[in-house]
């Protein structure tokens, strides 16, 4: 299979994604700041510098390609409001893996259904692109986040990453599947 990427501008009912420009790196940083909570469950640190690194060189995979990256901003339609981030591999671990690195949704509308409108929109365009199955890993400690991705189908555990013993300041990540 050819690596097709998802389109750099799509659409749900009440939303709209497209590629990030070089204008939009400080307002998406700040976004990226605001949900920066995640990292008490996930036990990364705090990158500073994550929209800028992501638009310059990509957040790839070992082995990977800034090519088959993408980063993504998601606006409401009418007004524009900068409402969310996503983050997407095209590719891995095989070439009919699509992987989704991150999505946010401002904490304003957080519980709004706009988290589950752009992801089933993305299920269906992966799935039309020809894909195979849908990637997600998520902090085992993140129990929203686990939640909101087996309510999408992302409900296969592919592997467990990280701590093997639990504690206050052990960490592990779940790879969550969806296939097609």
């Amino acid at each position: 299979m050819k690596i097709k990427m998802i389109p750099n501008h799509w659409k749900t009912n009440r939303l709209f994604i497209k590629d990030m420009t070089e204008e939009e790196i400080q307002p998406v940083q700040e976004l990226y700041e605001q949900g920066s909570y995640i990292h008490q469950w996930d036990g990364s640190s705090f990158d500073k510098e994550y929209a800028y690194r992501c638009f310059i060189e990509g957040d790839i995979p070992p082995g990977g390609t800034n090519a088959q990256f993408k980063i993504q901003v998601i606006r409401l339609k009418g007004n524009e409001h900068l409402a969310g981030l996503l983050t997407t591999y095209h590719g891995y671990p095989a070439t009919e893996s699509f992987y989704i690195n991150y999505l946010y949704i401002e904490k304003e509308f957080h519980r709004k259904g706009l988290g589950q409108e752009v992801v089933s929109e993305l299920l269906s365009i992966v799935e039309q692109a020809g894909y195979r199955e849908v990637r997600a890993n998520v902090a085992i400690k993140n129990w929203p986040a686990l939640r909101f991705w087996t309510e999408q189908g992302l409900d296969t555990i592919q592997g467990i990453y990280g701590d093997r013993e639990y504690g206050a300041c052990k960490y592990a990540d779940i790879e969550l599947v969806k296939v097609f």
